[in-house]
């Protein structure tokens, strides 16, 4: 048993039923026909620069993720699995409507996830998942585990587990989520003016003061506050439509908005 293209015998075993040569670096499929991975730089499958687009070439983007494909397709396990991520990220983020930038991200993260054997063990679609909102959260962008978690068809308790679980072994250090950062995509949805995201900006800022909100989620507290800002405002709108753009039930909204509508008038809650 000997490299097809250096011709050493010096192999090492590489993971997920791969062989690595010590003289020159290749990859080589473990089975019978020891067949070689040479059209993939031996990083792709698991060293540490994974084919992946550069970041400031937005006008290209879209060229780059799909050589970026056909790079990985049909190259054994790592490449298989970085495929079967990709497209996985591909599909959630174009139901999300998540720019090129976070996409590529997700993609990034991935394959580092791949080369620390992160990903062993567990179900790929639900690790693309998971990075993806990581990669989103690491741009800030006002995204919830169960936005993500609506459209790749798992549980948010799960996708939030998950995303902690490979932050840590990523070591991610990403920005905890605030409220406010939720309310111009709230407001957009809801179409509501300026002067209304400023009360409810007003009003978060008086809950935080209050030190209310502690263990609540970002998206619950932004919907109650621009729902009790839409009444105070003469800008209503239902709890219905707030709770589906917060992804929060009706009930959720009116609790919160009452507890937000007793601390604005003065009085005080058993936090």
């Amino acid at each position: 048993m000997k490299c097809p293209s250096c011709g050493g015998r010096e192999l090492e075993p590489d993971g997920d039923g791969l062989l690595r040569c010590i003289g020159c670096g290749e990859i080589l499929d473990g089975g019978p026909e020891w067949g070689s991975f040479a059209a993939v730089p031996a990083e792709a499958a698991g060293g540490e620069a994974v084919v992946s687009p550069p970041g400031d070439a937005p006008a290209a983007s879209e060229h780059l993720l799909q050589q970026w494909q056909e790079a990985v397709r049909l190259h054994g396990t790592p490449g298989r699995t970085l495929l079967l991520a990709s497209q996985e990220i591909e599909r959630l983020a174009d139901a999300l409507q998540l720019p090129t930038h976070v996409r590529e991200g997700a993609l990034e993260l991935f394959s580092e996830a791949l080369r620390r054997k992160l990903v062993r063990g567990r179900q790929t679609e639900r690790v693309a998942a998971a990075l993806l909102y990581a990669s989103a959260r690491q741009e800030r962008l006002p995204l919830t585990a169960d936005d993500v978690a609506r459209v790749a068809g798992g549980h948010r308790l799960e996708l939030a587990r998950l995303y902690r679980n490979l932050s840590r072994g990523l070591g991610l250090k990403i920005t905890p989520q605030v409220a406010t950062d939720f309310l111009p995509r709230f407001a957009r949805q809801l179409k509501l003016s300026d002067e209304t995201v400023a009360q409810a900006r007003q009003l978060l800022r008086r809950a935080a003061d209050a030190g209310y909100g502690q263990g609540l989620g970002p998206g619950t507290l932004a919907g109650a506050a621009l729902y009790l800002a839409c009444r105070e405002a003469g800008e209503p709108r239902s709890q219905k439509q707030v709770a589906q753009v917060a992804g929060i039930t009706e009930v959720t909204v009116r609790t919160r908005y009452q507890e937000l509508a007793r601390l604005a008038s003065g009085g005080s809650l058993e936090l």
